[in-house]
């Protein structure tokens, strides 16, 4: 009864012409953290696509001081600066390894509005899944080895821990393995990857404005932000 009155209601105010001669109001997200978009590149970009900061964050998800920056960086970074509509943050990821590429394609499986939250959860249990990702690599790959290489990736992800993060967010078992099949979601992960690792010598590396910070972590790079108008 409820659903059938919200869908009349929907449908009424669908239906119903705004007020003649009455601009309508451009609203403002009130949190452009909230907002996500793929690039033209198949990368993902949270916040104001006009910020007067544009940030992009080359990163490796098997990297310890990655991980130091998305935990130091959280609360100021993104529950600030891109939450005010101030400054963006765009993801590109490199795919330098097996434990990487697959880190990757989980983080790019669960949609650009979930990917900063997947991204954050990833490093947060880095200590957890990559010793066993080196683990699977050096002992346990070779038993795959009649698979083809995303489903010997696929297998990894589901035996070291990296699916549950991903079923985190509210992803089935279907869709995480549909998504190592998909070149929509592969493909662009690979195109990232491979521009990035001709470019980037360390991670994680910040362009700031379209130049390279030369900073690596956040304590260097927040007063760089700052100065630039990220508040």
């Amino acid at each position: 009864m409820h659903r059938l009155l919200a869908l009349a209601l929907i449908g009424f105010a669908v239906a119903a012409p705004a007020a003649p001669g009455k601009p309508q109001r451009k609203t403002t997200p009130a949190d452009w953290s909230k907002v996500a978009a793929l690039t033209p590149a198949g990368s993902v970009r949270i916040g104001n696509p006009a910020a007067k900061v544009k940030i992009v964050e080359y990163l490796s998800f098997t990297c310890p001081h990655c991980a130091a920056f998305a935990r130091e960086s959280a609360a100021t970074l993104k529950g600030q600066m891109v939450k005010s509509g101030k400054a963006s943050l765009e993801f590109r990821p490199l795919t330098s390894n097996q434990l990487d590429l697959t880190a990757a394609i989980i983080a790019r499986c669960t949609g650009p509005a979930r990917y900063a939250a997947t991204v954050e959860a990833i490093f947060a249990h880095q200590d957890e899944w990559s010793p066993l990702g080196v683990n699977f690599v050096n002992r346990e790959l070779r038993r795959f080895a009649a698979e083809k290489p995303l489903e010997q990736i696929r297998i990894m992800a589901q035996s070291i821990g990296l699916n549950d993060i991903a079923k985190a967010q509210g992803l089935s078992d279907a869709q995480i393995k549909a998504c190592f099949a998909d070149p929509q979601i592969v493909n662009p992960v690979l195109k990232i990857g491979a521009a990035g690792a001709k470019i980037i010598e360390y991670t994680p590396t910040f362009y700031v404005g379209g130049r390279d910070a030369k900073v690596y972590d956040w304590a260097s790079l927040e007063p760089i932000l700052r100065a630039q108008g990220a508040q």
